[in-house]
């Protein structure tokens, strides 16, 4: 199980791949600490309403066209297998996104709660013991600080280049790109032939 109690297998990881090309990259930075945070959110109460806002801004994307496969990893002596890809951070246009391609930082997700099935086991007590993900949708990449916690050992962002003057370029690409896919109405399939998927151990 991974620290939220949550357990997804390979198989359905895979399947979960299928929907990371096009997510967006998103995070909360705090300028006090000159980091980011976490899933944040804020309670809005406003003309008689309740409301639950994510308070976290869009610092990059996935692209449409980017590689998606699992890959094998040491933490604290034992193996865990990751699903990885590849995205792009706006550095230029928020500077302090620098910080992530300067030093990295821990990573998560956030799934489509609607589109996300799966069941709960249950312990001797019959209290709730782990969720069991059958099927989901990642809705968005988060970027975590530092010192927060990522729900899968050892997830996080490491950068190897920032955009530079050829962004524009790419963008239009990205677009294009996404223009064609919806045209013909298909979903980017994960490569079987690339390594293979997501921050979830077997």
């Amino acid at each position: 199980p991974n620290r939220n109690r949550s357990i997804i297998t390979k198989e359905v990881a895979k399947q979960m791949a299928n929907s990371l090309p096009g997510c967006p990259i998103v995070g909360f930075y705090n300028e006090e600490t000159q980091d980011f945070e976490e899933h944040n959110r804020i309670i809005d109460i406003s003309n008689g309403k309740f409301e639950i806002k994510d308070t976290t801004r869009p610092y990059g994307f996935v692209d449409l066209g980017a590689k998606v496969w699992f890959q094998k990893f040491l933490d604290d002596g034992v193996e865990h297998e990751y699903l990885m890809t590849e995205g792009y951070i706006w550095s230029d246009v928020y500077p302090e996104a620098k910080r992530i391609v300067e030093k990295g930082n821990n990573q998560s997700m956030e799934l489509h709660n609607s589109l996300t099935k799966g069941k709960w086991t249950t312990d001797d007590n019959g209290m709730p013991k782990f969720f069991i993900i059958n099927e989901a949708i990642i809705q968005k990449l988060c970027i975590l600080g530092e010192n927060v916690e990522p729900c899968f050992e050892g997830a996080g962002i490491a950068a190897q280049f920032s955009i530079d003057g050829d962004f524009k370029e790419t963008l239009y690409s990205m677009i294009k790109e996404l223009q064609s896919a919806l045209q013909e109405g298909g979903n980017t399939q994960m490569n079987e032939d690339v390594k293979t998927p997501m921050t979830e151990e077997e």
